[in-house]
């Protein structure tokens, strides 16, 4: 697949809640580290217990959340998968296989690192958006209850 230009990263990945916090400079610094990848219909996109090498970032197309066999959720465009071990280093908690044809951008764990290192700004942000998606979870878990 031919690198899309900068500008067209940018849109794609400004539309990411996870990223939708950045500014447009700081939506630039990420593009630039990022690349694109596809997979077919059932590709492990990410492998249970496998090391964090990168997170992915589902662009189309969608995905089952698999986790010892049994499917725990399905993600789709938007969505992004990995990023917790990414962060915290641990291995993979869950298989990620994709359900129809997915294009995806990636961002691997060094770029990730050195990302965060080297911009505070960008670090807080993507902190208060995981902080979003973590309370959303547990308002979830507790209307089960």
């Amino acid at each position: 697949m031919a690198r899309r230009p900068l500008s067209a990263m940018i849109e794609i990945i400004q539309d990411i809640p996870m990223f939708s916090r950045l500014t447009k400079h700081e939506l630039r610094e990420v593009a630039s580290l990022c690349f694109e990848e596809t997979y077919v219909t059932d590709q492990v996109i990410l492998k249970q217990l496998d090391d964090a090498q990168h997170m992915v970032a589902i662009v189309t197309g969608r995905a089952r959340v698999i986790r010892d066999g049994s499917t725990i959720a399905k993600v789709g465009a938007g969505d992004v998968v990995g990023e917790m071990s990414l962060i915290d280093g641990l291995r993979r908690s869950a298989d990620v296989v994709a359900e129809t044809p997915v294009e995806a951008i990636v961002l691997h764990r060094t770029q990730f690192g050195k990302l965060l290192e080297g911009n505070a700004s960008i670090a807080v942000k993507l902190l208060l958006a995981q902080t979003a998606r973590l309370r959303e979870a547990d308002r979830k878990l507790a209307a089960l209850g």
